[in-house]
């Protein structure tokens, strides 16, 4: 697939890099995750999950006369992003967006239907994936030339884990989870939120690389926390360390990458095992378990 909005064939699918990286895909009048127009008739569109990126051109298809689906858990995201916002922010008022990643601002678009797991339409089943956000789907769709998985992200292909320090995400435990499941899937082709499309094998493969890219993180922020004899620290101040560390720590907008995903890696942590969450001052504050 060529870069910088080019489409190839996947398949027999259409795939389209579109706008900020995220890649759509297209068959039957089906678009997942339409960051872009494809530029085919559409009578359906599917959302993974509430990240105004991958919905960003669902309101362009709607007016033309396509539906919109979106994930129960994930319906008033698309419709109102600015939710999104507030919720996972832990914010009750209206957040400045040059404090909010781009991957969060833009306008909503009514849903039409909800999705729910199971076969959504003829050809395109859709799969439960909680982890990148709470209400995450992933759809199976049947292609002329297999079974092809459109992970949006839930998956993130190779660049991105090779670039990317630390990737977004609410729950860590559910991603591994997910990403266990994904990979007993019998799918001849997968399509990340992000990144280039695999094939065969690579599909099997590129599952596992974001779990061990999760544990990963996982291992980082233990590293990170104060020795279980030491005084525990807040998650802002456990962000702060990892946002130096990785070198993250000029940009305004990663706190809203940060945040949630600093305490969904401390929660994965405090259920293993592996971290201990005290109250102190009220608060919740975290060190390494011993």
């Amino acid at each position: 697939m060529a870069a910088g909005g080019g489409c190839a064939r996947l398949l027999g699918a259409l795939v389209c890099e579109g706008h900020m990286g995220v890649n759509t895909v297209a068959h039957r009048g089906v678009v997942v995750d339409p960051s872009l127009d494809p530029g085919v008739e559409a009578s359906t569109v599917l959302v993974t999950h509430g990240h105004w990126d991958h919905f960003s051109a669902a309101r362009l298809l709607r007016g033309r006369g396509a539906r919109v689906y979106a994930p129960r858990l994930c319906r008033g995201f698309v419709e109102e992003p600015r939710l999104y916002w507030m919720v996972t922010l832990c914010w009750a008022g209206p957040v400045e967006e040059r404090f909010v990643t781009r991957y969060f601002t833009g306008g909503g678009v009514p849903v039409d239907a909800v999705v729910e797991p199971g076969r959504v339409l003829p050809g395109v089943e859709a799969v439960e994936a909680p982890g990148h956000t709470p209400g995450s789907m992933v759809y199976v769709l049947e292609a002329p030339g297999g079974r092809l998985l459109a992970a949006g992200d839930t998956v993130y292909g190779w660049s991105y884990l090779e670039h990317s320090p630390f990737l977004y995400h609410v729950d860590s435990l559910a991603w591994l989870s997910t990403l266990e499941r994904l990979r007993g899937l019998e799918v001849d082709a997968l399509v990340p939120g992000h990144g280039e499309p695999v094939e065969g094998r690579d599909a099997r493969r590129l599952v596992e690389a974001n779990m061990d890219k999760l544990r990963g993180m996982l291992g980082l922020v233990e590293r990170l926390l104060p020795g279980p004899l030491e005084e525990p620290v807040y998650a802002d101040e456990v962000a702060a360390r990892l946002a130096e560390a990785t070198g993250y720590h000029s940009s305004r907008r990663v706190y809203s990458i940060l945040c949630p995903t600093v305490r969904a890696l401390l929660r994965g942590l405090a259920a293993l095992g592996r971290a201990e969450e005290l109250m102190v001052r009220g608060v919740p504050a975290w060190r390494r378990r011993g």
